[in-house]
């Protein structure tokens, strides 16, 4: 099992010249898929294609906004999250509507 990281830790790794050049790597990758998506250029496949593809190109952006937005509240949610799902049966995702 992994330790808890200290918010001092999580906020050295937030302000990490490498961590910030991720944050611009993902920032440049939703802004990269959202200059897609209104271009409609996920909209010239069949119906059951695009929907999946959006559904897919949703998911990515979500990952990316959950990277770049994590606060350290958030982590310790996660963290804390992750300890009782070990013992529990896996819980239903939801659709988070943020992104």
């Amino acid at each position: 099992m992994s330790r808890i990281l200290t918010e001092e830790e999580f906020n050295a790794w937030r302000g990490d010249p490498t961590t910030q050049e991720l944050m611009k790597l993902l920032a440049a990758k939703r802004e990269e898929l959202r200059q897609a998506w209104e271009g409609g250029s996920f909209a010239d496949y069949e119906k059951d294609t695009t929907v999946l593809v959006n559904v897919g190109n949703l998911g990515t952006c979500k990952g990316y906004a959950f990277v770049q937005e994590l606060t350290y509240e958030q982590y310790l949610s996660e963290v804390e999250d992750g300890k009782s799902e070990r013992a529990q049966a896996p819980r239903s995702s939801s659709v988070n509507q943020s992104v």
